[in-house]
């Protein structure tokens, strides 16, 4: 079982936001480390209540391919291309080319936000006693969309019930001035236009959250799993016009299957 549990982990961490344990943060091994490449397939449905552009609730098909080779080299939507430059049993440091998704628009307001782009970051994580893995990354748009820095660090532990695979983590994120601003500022010439007050963040702590994972096998290729999530806005991010709402909830569920290995 335990074998099975750990072929699915991978397929299913790619389609969760802001996970990247299976590639990046040295967990307990229940498997033999990979011996070349291997490709995990999956689809789920997220539900998100505010989005990042507070337009209430929405659910969404979420696609995934992850693609790795041996822990060192990997390519999936969340995490983008990742090198594990250091990869030993207890800890992993890399560098990254991270995607940043484009802001979702603002419901009844006119208001240019930042759209697709890429952050260059550099990682590392280290597990303590208990298999708790804790670490953090810090990363910079390279890309122009918001020329901010961001960083986010986390405390997350993982093990195997009789059920599953069960992982936790808590996390924290803040960033510069520029990234608040760019997400979460309002010119005076956006504000006249839309009849809300100015506003110039500054950067800082800006979230708070706390996710859960449970990975279910059902063979050694298949798998299902489930996410929930929470995170509170924090900082000069929470006061801003634009956050209607400083709480965001998401739950899902997903299947997958791996291949080589």
């Amino acid at each position: 079982m335990i074998r099975r549990i750990a072929l699915a982990t991978s397929a299913l961490a790619v389609l969760l936001a802001g996970s990247a344990a299976a590639q990046t943060q040295p967990f307990e091994r229940v498997t033999p480390q990979p011996r070349s490449w291997t490709v995990d397939v999956g689809v789920g449905a997220l539900h998100r209540s505010d989005a990042s552009g507070d337009t209430g609730s929405k659910t969404s098909v979420v696609p995934g391919v992850l693609i790795n080779y041996r822990d060192l080299i990997y390519l999936n939507p969340i995490d983008g291309l990742g090198w594990n430059a250091v990869n030993t049993d207890s800890f992993r440091a890399g560098v990254q080319l991270r995607p940043r998704f484009a802001a979702d628009d603002l419901e009844d307001l006119d208001i240019d936000r930042p759209g697709f782009g890429a952050d260059a970051a550099v990682y590392a994580f280290q597990r303590l006693p208990g298999n708790i893995v804790v670490g953090g990354r810090i990363s910079r748009d390279i890309s122009g969309e918001t020329d901010g820095m961001e960083y986010y660090g986390s405390i997350a532990h993982q093990r195997v019930t009789r059920v599953g695979l069960l992982s936790g983590s808590l996390y924290v994120r803040g960033g510069d001035d520029d990234l608040a601003r760019a997400y979460y500022g309002v010119t005076p010439g956006q504000a006249a236009a839309n009849g809300i007050g100015a506003y110039d963040p500054d950067g800082g702590l800006q979230g708070a959250g706390v996710n859960l994972l449970l990975l279910a096998p059902l063979n050694p290729r298949w798998a299902v799993g489930g996410l929930i999530g929470y995170e509170r806005r924090l900082g000069d991010v929470a006061d801003s016009p634009l956050s209607r709402n400083d709480n965001s909830v998401r739950a899902g569920v997903f299947v997958a299957r791996r291949f080589g290995g």
